[in-house]
């Protein structure tokens, strides 16, 4: 727990002062000042040293090196701002902490530490996610990796963080405190955001904040695990709560709204699911060919290229695809390219395990005849969830009609902001419907909807009994729906406390599962496989879960930096 408290000081501390050169060098080049809050520093940095790593593990692997660069860089953002401005942040960091607030905030900070020393490892994150971790430790990035086991050639950006604050060139231990780090930021920003709730009379971002606290007791025993999906899930939460409070306090502030847009596409990064959230791009874009700020148009531009390219890279580097595993769009033949057969088989396999028929022959099943097997396949709460976001569809259209009888002037930009939500959870419910794949907008949805009826329930106007009758209904029966939901997590979450707070993890975090392995021989070299189950962890390196890809697979050359080619042939 203390390794864990460490690890975050630094992180923060690294986070903080890449964001705020960040926002200094945006500046200079907009040739005006931005504004930037405390939170939006540390998320702005956490973005930027992602891409930033991503870029230097095409050269070398991500250790002492890729920190020290990465502190000469803070030293120079450190300069750039004046002493009277660091001390005004201190000063607010001492008022904020320094009151009965304060012991409220600093009690969540060692409660999430508590959880992210202990906890449940997540099984993919056993499966492929410590290994992933260890390659950028250890290569950065080598040609052909998806070959040795197709799951390295998801390519989650997340990996990259975890990997650059490891430290284990420091500790000996890789660290894996990130998931732990991204929660307590946004429980934090969360917690502060609430506490003006009632004297505010628009609430979307005071429903998207208590979503995000929800997503923390769904999450609680998984801070322990740098799992993509996690960190995913948080920061698609986190950009829809904040476009939802530009929207709220500032809708003419062009600027935050693209940079919003270009940290949608840092989130498609962390994972292709989030993708559609890109569409956001639209209304800042909209705006900015309306005023004729062409200038600016190009330079968000580039940065969201800037973000995507390293993604992209690596993409073509491990697994020799551009976008995995997506075959359609097919325009490189490196002799380290995944075969096809590869990628059609993973894809087609991550669409019926999620939609519960375990066979990849049936992924041609029709909508109508796979769906209510995925609906008997889920637990109820997770239904209860899914009926919910159906009652806030409901709600969304008594929205919608109230605002039409009212003659009030429609916001394209909540719209926007809607229409991407509900656009991500069909998409969600059409090609891979795990339930944590799109977690993030199953949440968000009823949120922004009660967020919105909060607003319109202080209006009165003459006809609108009716609208509030039948919407309080709706949402009297969102809250009893979703009920099952919160209390299953609940009560999940405090047998995993009372389990867990004897466990000797009050200094040193709890290391990564592993299993016995069995070793294949490649050209002179060790590749490990679990000798039952499909756990690699960690500490056995490198590893594959699939006996048959390791004898299907070969070195380029005769080192694991030369990468892997298939034996397979087209």
């Amino acid at each position: 727990m203390i390794s864990v408290l460490f690890n975050w000081l630094y992180i923060f501390i690294i986070t903080f002062l890449i964001g705020l050169g960040f926002f200094r060098l945006l500046s200079v080049f907009l040739k005006r000042q931005l504004s930037f809050s405390f939170f939006s520093l540390i998320l702005c940095g956490v973005a930027v040293t992602t891409v930033y790593t991503q870029f230097l593990s095409l050269f070398c692997k991500i250790g002492a090196l890729a920190n020290l660069l990465l502190i000469l860089l803070c030293i120079a953002a450190f300069i750039a701002y004046p002493r009277s401005f660091y001390l005004q942040y201190l000063k607010k960091l001492k008022n904020t902490f320094f009151c009965w607030n304060g012991l409220l905030y600093i009690g969540l900070i060692l409660f999430i530490a508590f959880c992210t020393s202990r906890g449940t490892i997540h099984t993919d994150t056993s499966l492929y996610h410590a290994q992933a971790v260890r390659w950028y430790e250890e290569y950065g990035v080598v040609k052909g990796l998806g070959n040795l086991q197709w799951h390295f050639a998801y390519n989650s950006s997340y990996f990259a963080f975890a990997a650059l604050f490891s430290l284990k060139f420091l500790c000996g231990q890789s660290l894996h405190c990130t998931t732990g780090f991204i929660a307590i930021v946004l429980i934090l920003w969360s917690v502060y955001r609430l506490r003006g709730f009632f004297t505010r009379t628009r609430h979307m971002t005071d429903m998207c904040c208590i979503g995000i606290l929800f997503y923390t007791l769904v999450n609680l025993t998984g801070c322990v695990s740098p799992a993509s999906d996690y960190a995913t899930m948080y920061m698609a939460l986190y950009l829809i709560a904040r476009w939802c409070d530009t929207i709220e306090h500032d809708p003419g502030d062009i600027d935050a709204f693209s940079l919003l847009s270009v940290f949608s596409v840092y989130v498609m990064t962390l994972k292709l699911s989030t993708g559609l959230l890109v569409l956001l791009v639209i209304f800042p874009l909209v705006c900015l060919i309306r005023s004729r700020r062409t200038k600016d148009i190009f330079i968000y531009l580039a940065l969201g290229l800037l973000t995507a390219a390293p993604f992209l890279i690596r993409n073509v580097i491990i697994s020799g695809w551009l976008v995995y595993p997506f075959a359609a769009i097919d325009l490189f033949q490196f002799d380290w390219k995944m075969p096809v057969r590869y990628v059609n088989i993973d894809s087609s396999t991550i669409k019926v395990w999620a939609r519960c028929l375990y066979d990849p022959s049936l992924i041609d099943m029709p909508f109508y005849k796979w769906l209510p097997i995925w609906w008997e396949a889920q637990e109820r709460y997770s239904q209860m969830l899914i009926l919910t976001n159906v009652l806030a569809f409901v709600l969304d259209g008594a929205l919608l009609l109230h605002k039409i009888a009212a003659k009030a002037k429609p916001c394209w930009n909540t719209v926007l902001i809607n229409l991407c939500t509900f656009m991500c959870i069909a998409a969600w419910l059409f090609l891979a419907p795990f339930i944590r794949y799109g977690l993030a907008f199953l949440i968000a949805a009823p949120m922004i909807s009660v967020g919105m009826w909060l607003e319109t329930w202080q209006k009165e106007y003459e006809t609108d009994s009716f609208y509030k009758l039948f919407s309080g209904c709706v949402i009297f029966a969102m809250f009893f729906v979703l009920s099952p939901y919160w209390e299953h997590y609940f009560v999940d979450d405090i047998v995993f406390i009372k389990q867990n707070l004897t466990q000797p993890c009050y200094i040193c975090q709890k290391n990564y599962d592993t299993s016995p392995m069995e070793e294949y021989d490649m050209n002179g070299i060790t590749i490990y496989c679990p000798k039952e189950g499909q756990i690699t962890g960690y500490d056995y390196f490198p590893a594959s879960s699939y006996d048959y890809m390791i004898r299907t697979t070969e070195l380029r050359g005769n080192s694991l930096k030369d990468g892997f080619r298939s034996l397979e042939r087209e």
